[in-house]
């Protein structure tokens, strides 16, 4: 019988004992958060009108632009615009006079509010914003620049997700499938189901219907979020919080990305192409995973076990940070998350190698402000290699 390794056991052990010291101020944030928002935070919200008029469309794109504006936010905002959508730009933290302007240029609201709640605390205020000043809504766009978007040579995700016409459309989700550790990773069985426990609709990017906006309950969900700047929290009640709400009430739901036959595809690529997509693949804060994938790839596996190894690493980290240059060429993904390029050095060469291969001025705007991200957040990396 396999025993657990020492570090797995001392953490279980360790547990309780945290959970227990963090209570007080878990249990103040929960019970007080909202309010103290509310209350007094709120008041230093800044809400500028824009140049684009109001309208039934409106898109809250959720920003922290720590190094200033980039050109990949205006490349989302004009994409939005385009689409007909009036976009209300919700900055979690203060702005300069200057990109305040220049934003005021391609959106119809510009709200700046203190950071608390993280990207949930924006959405709450751009949406409740957006319900009070329009009279209808036919579908609320939700978007943050955790990812840039679109990319060049990717589909059309807004019409791809109206096409879904459902009441509650994503970009992708997670968590659907088994997970298991790595060490049993040949064990995979891929499965999908909104059923499981931590299925969630990814909030990078989400479409509301107009039937979903009207819901009395669905808005009070809103108001009633309670805010905290405890993270994890957040995702729980935010992320997953906000899918399990659409299921548990028979609002209509899908993702754009399909991963229910992720495995079936992938079987049925040659055994270099697949190892091609395992050496691409993205792993971050899973060091049994990462040395797996360096066994894998060292020992030359077989094609079974890097299409077992894949499916672990989806499984287990989503699929929206793992295999970006994958879905970008098979599935006209147009979405690329942004934290790869500096949580690992590995994640991050691959994620500057497949922004490098993107096309046109939007493909060297997204390039170079990888490479920037890369060099401010992990000074220890060295310089991205020639090509990058």
């Amino acid at each position: 019988m396999r025993r657990s390794p020492f570090w797995k056991i001392t953490r279980e052990l360790k547990r309780p004992f945290q959970q227990i010291t963090q209570l007080p101020s878990r249990l103040g944030s929960l019970l007080l958060g909202r309010w103290y928002y509310d209350a007094f935070l709120a008041r230093n919200i800044r809400c500028t009108e824009g140049a684009i008029p109001a309208g039934p469309q409106p898109a809250v794109y959720l920003i922290f632009p720590s190094q200033g504006l980039q050109a990949s936010h205006f490349i989302a905002l004009r994409y939005l615009i385009a689409s007909g959508y009036a976009p209300v730009v919700v900055s979690n933290i203060p702005l300069s006079e200057e990109d305040r302007q220049r934003l005021s240029d391609v959106c119809w609201l510009c709200i700046e509010r203190p950071n608390f709640g993280y990207d949930f605390g924006g959405y709450r205020d751009g949406l409740l914003a957006a319900r009070a000043r329009l009279e209808q809504i036919d579908r609320l766009v939700l978007l943050n620049d955790s990812s840039w978007f679109p990319l060049p040579g990717a589909g059309d995700w807004l019409t791809e997700a109206q096409a879904l016409d459902a009441d509650f459309a994503a970009a992708a989700c997670n968590y659907g499938h088994p997970r298991v550790d790595a060490e049993n990773f040949r064990s995979i069985n891929w499965g999908y189901s909104t059923a499981s426990r931590n299925f969630q609709y990814c909030s990078y990017a989400l479409m509301l219907s107009g039937r979903l906006m009207e819901d009395p309950g669905f808005l009070r969900f809103w108001r009633r979020f309670p805010l905290t700047n405890n993270k994890k929290f957040i995702v729980r009640r935010g992320e997953t919080g906000l899918t399990q709400w659409v299921l548990a009430h028979g609002f209509s739901h899908g993702a754009v990305l399909k991963t229910a036959d992720l495995d079936q595809r992938l079987a049925q690529l040659p055994q270099e192409e697949i190892r091609c997509i395992a050496k691409e693949t993205v792993i971050f804060g899973r060091p049994s995973l990462a040395a797996l994938k360096a066994r894998l790839l060292s020992d030359g596996a077989q094609a079974e076990d890097y299409l077992a190894f894949i499916l672990t690493a989806v499984a287990t980290q989503g699929v929206s940070y793992t295999m970006p240059a994958y879905l970008h060429a098979e599935a006209g993904f147009t979405f690329l998350k942004k934290s790869p390029c500096w949580l690992t050095r590995d994640g991050s060469d691959i994620t500057l190698r497949f922004a490098a291969g993107l096309k046109g001025e939007a493909g060297q705007a997204i390039a170079a402000e990888a490479r920037q991200l890369r060099q401010s957040r992990a000074p220890d990396f060295p310089p991205a290699p020639d090509g990058h």
